[in-house]
């Protein structure tokens, strides 16, 4: 399964020292234990092992670093696993419950051990929050931390801020690849786990061709043999070398080292039809690496190719690298909804100093619209009495030829169709072109800068109001 069990646990040697020694550290109050491996080198299990072993006498808080980013998600994380309440509570009265449990275990000869698998994934902010607790105050050190990660741990470790954590490390182990003999002896203490018997089921050569092709990574070793014994499932026949190939192909679609490619009709019944060898055949095809250019290529897909240099590679940088940020927010349900209430923009655009007062201020029209304003004033100057009712029409004005109408009436003459008259006596017109005045005239016309037309448009928008 993908997830690790306690009852395939294999003590390796490196493994098993490892074990040892945060076992030690844990119940002699050493300091912080700390555990660096490579992926699938059993890390995740190893804690899972040391949990089992110490439980009885401690309270175990196995936590996944991925899974946290905030100190509140880390003090819940914690209460949730030693089976305290976590839901609902403030962050401060998350911390001191935390507090009142490890003091009440250390009156009671206990202690909390907490345990923290991908720790290279945790910020640093909250790896130092880990190390406040081991200086709560008590008889004995009764808080207990174990890192489990990469390299990557090892290198944050090493950086001068966490210096204060480093010097309290007491154990280190670090986790490595199975030789040949101990990927033989890893091999049949699986199946022998499994209820099974590994020379039942694999023919000669097969542990030598797992060895090749995994280099001795746990993770790696379980998923070929496993792969290969479904490969054989339906010809009910041992796995042999080729079918340990196949199987590598299968899951990892990269080529087998050389001297385990399927031959023959082997090849054909382990690989399921769709193994494939050096570019042809079915599937997706053969991913080769390298080159001289640094060009990566991919075969069976038309040709395609995918250039990126490792130079490109450096410069894009780590997207994990980089200050640790947590953005807290306060008891205010929305702390963006002032931007979206029109009322206290309103209000706040009125309480803002500025200069709103625009008598003093240059007024920009057009000449357009300083022609259409006459003809307007016009209008409303010659407006005839209303006519009462069965009475008949007004003369026509001097000069028009036709009765008088009213303003609408004839302001749709003058803008040529039936449309709808509105008082355009506050409208402001703006062009951006520069009018050349006539000798000794002003000009109509001036240029405006961007801080008039942002206080010309709050103007208009409150007096709209």
């Amino acid at each position: 399964m993908a997830s690790p069990r306690t009852q395939f646990y294999h003590a390796a040697r490196v493994t098993d020292a490892a074990l040892r020694g945060l076992e030690r550290c844990i119940r002699r109050a050493e300091g912080i234990g700390l555990v660096v491996g490579a992926a699938g080198t059993g890390k995740s299990l190893l804690l899972l092992k040391l949990a089992e072993q110490v439980r009885d006498d401690f309270d175990v808080a196995l936590l996944t670093g991925a899974s946290i980013c905030t100190r509140r998600a880390l003090w819940q994380s914690i209460l949730a696993a030693i089976g305290e309440p976590y839901r609902g509570i403030d962050e401060p009265d998350l911390r001191i419950a935390i507090v009142e449990r490890i003091r009440g275990l250390a009156a009671a000869g206990s202690g909390l051990v907490i345990l923290v698998d991908e720790a290279h994934t945790l910020p640093t902010r909250l790896i130092e929050e880990l190390r406040l607790l081991t200086n709560i105050p008590t008889p004995l050190p009764a808080v207990h931390i174990v890192l489990a990660g990469t390299q990557r741990l090892d290198e944050l470790l090493g950086a001068p801020r966490m210096e204060s954590l480093t010097q309290r490390v007491a154990v280190r182990g670090y986790l490595e690849s199975l030789d040949h003999a101990e990927t033989l002896d890893y091999l049949r203490s699986q199946t022998v786990a499994a209820g099974l018997e590994w020379c039942r089921l694999f023919a000669d050569g097969c542990d030598d061709a797992v060895y090749r092709v995994s280099e001795g990574v746990p993770r790696l070793i379980n998923q070929v043999c496993d792969q290969a014994l479904v490969l054989v499932a339906e010809s009910k026949r041992r796995v042999n070398p080729s079918d340990i190939a196949a199987a590598w192909r299968e899951i990892q679609r990269l080529p087998a080292p050389v001297g385990l490619e399927p031959i023959g009709d082997e090849r054909g019944r382990s690989g399921g039809g769709g193994v494939m060898e050096d570019g042809a055949g079915v599937g997706p095809g053969v991913i080769e690496f390298g080159g001289d250019d640094g060009v990566v290529e991919v075969g069976g897909f038309d040709d395609v190719r995918l250039s990126a240099t490792l130079e490109a590679e450096a410069a894009a940088g780590d997207p994990w690298d980089g200050p640790d940020v947590e953005l807290v927010f306060g008891d205010a349900a929305d702390p963006f909804a002032a931007f979206f209430d029109r009322d206290a923009q309103d209000a706040h655009h009125s309480q803002a100093p500025g200069r709103d007062d625009f008598g003093n201020r240059r007024h920009v029209t057009s000449r357009e619209g300083q022609a259409i304003g006459r003809v307007l004033a016009s209008i409303v100057r010659d407006e005839p009495a209303p006519v009462e009712p069965g009475a008949d029409a007004p003369p026509a004005p001097a000069g028009t030829g036709r009765p008088a109408q009213g303003v609408g009436s004839q302001a749709d003459e003058l803008l040529g169709g039936d449309v709808e008259v509105i008082d355009d006596s506050d409208m402001v017109v703006i062009e951006e072109d520069i009018s050349t005045p006539g000798a000794g005239s002003q000009p109509t016309v001036f240029s405006v800068c961007p801080s008039d037309y942002r206080s010309l448009f709050t103007r208009l928008r409150r007096s709209r109001g």
